[in-house]
């Protein structure tokens, strides 16, 4: 993106100044290079992902400190200016649209620090301190961070003084507010990067910064990262955009640009079951009772010769009233490998090279997770599900869900009642796909059940659902 003066530019101007959070102790502080021709809106972007903030709250820029209000300029007192965006503006007249003002207008070496305000209620002041000017080759990247000492405090932490009374109770197990602290802590930073107030990682905010000034420079927009998947690059563009670094990271931990390999043997154990059932059911396809169900010959030899005699019980002979051969056979026709009509039971044109082919029934049971869902929110939650078991992180659906729901609200699903997903809600959207990974031991139900979601092949089967 070059600077805002001349397209045919050659080079940058860049202001390199100190950001650091008032009051912070430890002090938060960035040493950030910004293009001196960006908008304070721009800015105002730049310092959300530098800091770790999720932009969730009300923002102004002033030229005099928020807790001075009047300072000496020249021998002269006068009232501080204020930058904001449009929404605050409707109830600030006296205010100054930040999309008109560049970082180069209003900090310089004379004009003394610009003070960025975040979150009114909580009071995060931020004093942007002008350090040189850089002129460098328009190449270089509009806005990087240099470094800079600890993440951001969560958000609606109570300020800098709530902020450290919330450390001080995470660190002491004896604290009387430790446990609501840590719950608390869980809850508001969510499941996709570890809480650790020490923490910053300068290459993932510069990644990040480039990506939204690439996309701000460009008509056609988006964010997405390079090498990600397709279905992922799309659950990353429509995560608010204060969410995406932290879903990012989160990302990064699947490892998505390993190959979706599997070995013929192992393919076979995984997929076992529906290749039991298509081969039964075979190029002539299979009659079905009036009731429209297998027939009783058919369920017992599924129950035997897939050793499931102890998953269920009762005579195991009626379909309906054997819960896991009829659950096999349902998966098998949502999935796209079995069809019914007039009273048979037929192979799907997809599913007849498959006979013979345990990975490429494998990989067929993967795409079909992956793009054939009865509505949306069972495709986002599916998808959602595979990257926490891609982690390694999860290993049953229970272990999974606090992930699953925490990004389908971020994508914006929530219940009837508009306030948000309870448990329940997610598990009843993830139960067909849960019962498939459940049957590919991709995902547990039962200790000793199933393979572990942390074992290569369990990973690359849910690297190939999101790279389908």
């Amino acid at each position: 993106m070059a600077s805002r003066t001349d397209d045919a530019r050659r080079t940058r101007d860049l202001l390199r100044l100190k950001v650091s959070l008032v009051d912070s102790d430890p002090e938060i502080w960035r040493l950030l290079e910004v293009d001196a021709a960006l908008t304070l809106e721009q800015v105002h972007d730049v310092l959300q992902i530098a800091m770790g903030w999720r932009n969730s709250h009300l923002h102004s820029f002033t030229d005099t400190d928020p807790y001075e209000r009047l300072r000496a300029v020249d021998g002269r007192i006068r009232e501080p200016r204020r930058w904001t965006s449009a929404f605050v503006l409707e109830e600030d007249p006296d205010g100054l649209p930040e999309t008109e003002w560049t970082l180069g207008q209003v900090l310089s070496e004379e004009s003394g620090p610009l003070f960025y305000e975040y979150d009114f209620g909580d009071g995060w002041t931020h004093r942007l301190a002008f350090i040189e000017h850089l002129e460098v080759p328009a190449s270089e990247p509009p806005a990087r961070l240099v470094r800079g000492e600890r993440r951001a405090p969560l958000e609606d932490s109570g300020g800098p003084h709530g902020y450290q009374e919330l450390l001080e109770a995470l660190a002491d197990p004896q604290h009387e507010d430790h446990q609501e602290a840590t719950e608390w802590v869980a809850a508001t930073a969510g499941p996709w990067r570890p809480f650790a107030p020490a923490h910053l990682d300068v290459d993932a905010v510069n990644r990040e910064l480039a990506l939204l000034l690439a996309a701000q420079g460009d008509d056609e927009g988006g964010r997405s990262q390079p090498g990600i998947p397709t279905l992922v690059a799309e659950l990353v563009d429509r995560m608010p955009p204060a969410l995406r670094p932290e879903f990012r990271s989160y990302v990064d931990t699947a490892q998505l640009q390993l190959p979706p390999e599997v070995e013929a043997e192992v393919a076979e154990r995984m997929v076992a079951p529906f290749l039991w059932l298509i081969r039964r059911v075979g190029p002539d396809g299979l009659d079905l009772t009036a009731a429209g169900w297998l027939s009783p010959a058919v369920v017992r030899q599924a129950v035997a010769e897939l050793g499931w005699e102890d998953r269920w019980i009762g005579k195991q002979n009626r379909e309906d009233q054997t819960w896991p051969v009829r659950q096999l056979r349902e998966q098998a026709q949502r999935l796209g490998l079995l069809r019914k009509l007039k009273g048979r039971l037929l192979l799907s044109v997809a599913a007849r090279p498959l006979l013979d082919d345990p990975v490429g029934l494998w990989f067929f049971l993967a795409r079909s997770l992956a793009h054939r869902h009865r509505h949306d929110a069972e495709r986002d939650a599916t998808l959602l599900l595979a990257l926490e078991v891609a982690t390694g992180r999860g290993a049953t659906a229970d272990d999974c869900l606090p992930a699953v729901g925490f990004g389908l609200e971020a994508l914006g699903w929530s219940a009837g009642d508009g306030w948000g997903l309870p448990p329940e809600a997610v598990e009843h959207v993830l139960r067909d796909s849960e019962g498939v990974l459940v049957e590919l031991g991709v995902l547990q139900d039962s200790p000793g059940r199933a393979k572990a979601a942390s074992t290569p092949e369990v990973r690359a089967f849910a690297r190939a659902v999101l790279r389908s």
